[in-house]
């Protein structure tokens, strides 16, 4: 009887051999769940936890006739000495959503917490899931978690196949939602990012609904090493293709001074008295203050 090559010794050690090298030659294969991990470790630890950060932005709403909608909106963060990130984004103008806020603060536990405070409903916070996962959020092409750090324990990251993106290579991540849950929360099935490997910076991301369809795309562009290693992107392009609509942030002005992020500013309190309003800025925001715009080599350490 014809002997079968899968009980073939010989045929078994070499196959037994080239596994062995292709997790030797490859680790991407041996584990990609744990590469993905430490790639997205490394673009947070080096690019987001940054201590005191004040943005002024333009946003550009654009339809697919190239209407546009301009609107100006500051953004705040600051880090805790725990380890904690929160971030403040303002809308300043028009003064239909003049002083609408979006309050957000990353736990050093990795938890991710977003609220809005909407004016006209009074003094109460309304928390960010009421938004219906990847619902734009003010007419923008940006879900309520679009514009916060995600909770990385949330997500399952795959590594795949390197590519090379403007004769850049690129690692490719793919996050998956730990459970069906966080997959109805975010209104994501999937997004895959799109990172930098000299500098770890992520230059794209891909959005694909709950049944997999890829329908959006956000890329960051005019990246500017502003101190070490840390770089930051001057241009965000969010373009939601389902729907032929754009939403692009230009960062007009960027100061690294946490006279400019008190810590009391990120409480609904702060809010409700309404000293996020533009008229209404406390003395904080003034030229006394120790400042640095777009170079973080002077900023402080400390809180």
């Amino acid at each position: 009887m014809r002997r079968l090559p899968f009980l073939n010794n010989r045929y078994l050690q070499t196959c037994t051999w080239i596994a062995i090298l292709t997790l030797f030659v490859n680790p991407l294969f041996a584990d990609g769940e744990s590469e993905g991990r430490r790639i997205m470790d490394k673009v947070i630890s080096q690019h987001e936890v940054y201590p005191y950060v004040f943005e002024e932005q333009t946003m550009v709403l654009i339809d697919n006739s190239d209407n546009r909608n301009v609107r100006k909106l500051r953004r705040f963060s600051r880090v805790e000495e725990d380890g904690t990130v929160k971030y403040l984004l303002v809308f300043d103008n028009p003064a239909e959503i003049r002083g609408v806020v979006l309050l957000a603060v990353w736990e050093h536990t990795g938890n991710v917490q977003g609220e809005v405070y909407l004016p006209a409903f009074g003094n109460k916070m309304i928390s960010g899931s009421n938004y219906g996962g990847s619902s734009p959020f003010l007419d923008t092409d940006f879900a309520v978690a679009d514009f916060t750090l995600e909770n990385l324990t949330d997500f399952i990251y795959k590594r795949q196949s390197d590519v090379k993106i403007n004769k850049l290579d690129c690692f490719v991540v793919d996050a998956l939602p730990e459970t069906n849950e966080i997959e109805r929360k975010t209104g994501y099935s999937q997004r895959r990012h799109y990172i930098r490997q000299d500098n770890f910076f992520l230059v794209r991301t891909d959005y694909f609904d709950r049944r997999g369809r890829f329908f959006k795309q956000q890329t960051w562009h005019d990246l500017r090493k502003v101190g070490g290693n840390i770089w930051r992107a001057n241009m965000v392009l969010m373009e939601n293709f389902k729907a032929k609509h754009k939403t692009l942030i230009k960062i007009n002005r960027r100061v690294f001074s946490r006279d400019y992020v008190p810590a009391e500013m990120f409480t609904p309190d702060w809010l409700f008295k309404g000293k996020h309003l533009r008229n209404n800025e406390i003395p904080i925001f003034n030229n006394s203050s120790n400042e640095t715009e777009g170079n973080l080599d002077n900023i402080e350490d400390t809180p």
